[in-house]
């Protein structure tokens, strides 16, 4: 289990903490929301499982060419939020976590997966996710490229198609950020 700290203010500090998972030295640094029931039970962000968000980013990282040991992963939350969405006091209970996570390495570049992570990330409140999403905006930690949340693929089956294809352009942007264009 991770070292947490500030959780006293947090509503979720009985919950089980899960860690980052990949490379802690990598270029790439992916962020986002909480874990779910999966990633609790295997205590790792973004498990990989056909029709579940884990499974939609992996098989987005695929298709860019990056795997695991390329990245590090980490959520903006280290516990499950109930009922889904992570309370504004556990993200901030958890931000000197996730810094710590996000300055364990130079960085390359740091993609945001959906609007609670850039909000975790920058501390913005006053954007829309559809206007920012695939810009490239600055922070102290480099180059940060947000994104939409692999689960939102799973909410709009419909849009699946266009949504992956987002996820995915965003990743190849960061891979070139990362490891430069001719990669």
């Amino acid at each position: 289990m991770p070292t947490i700290d500030n959780c006293l203010g947090c509503p979720y500090r009985y919950g089980v903490a899960v860690g980052p998972r990949g490379n802690p030295a990598s270029r790439i640094v992916l962020v986002g929301e909480a874990p779910g029931d999966n990633e609790v039970a295997e205590g790792q962000p973004f498990v990989r499982r056909p029709g579940r968000a884990g499974g939609v980013l992996w098989d987005a990282l695929d298709e860019v060419g990056l795997s695991e040991v390329d990245i590090f992963v980490t959520n903006a939350v280290a516990c499950q939020p109930h009922p889904v969405k992570p309370k504004v006091a556990a993200i901030n209970a958890c931000r000197s976590r996730l810094v710590d996570d996000l300055e364990r390495a130079p960085r390359a570049v740091v993609v945001t997966l959906g609007a609670t992570a850039f909000r975790a990330v920058t501390e913005e409140r006053d954007f829309r996710m559809r206007d920012i999403r695939g810009l490239q905006v600055d922070t102290k930690w480099g180059p940060l490229i947000p994104t939409i949340h692999p689960a939102s693929v799973l909410h709009q089956p419909r849009e699946r198609p266009m949504l992956v294809e987002l996820i995915v352009e965003h990743l190849t942007r960061a891979r070139r950020v990362a490891f430069g264009p001719g990669v």
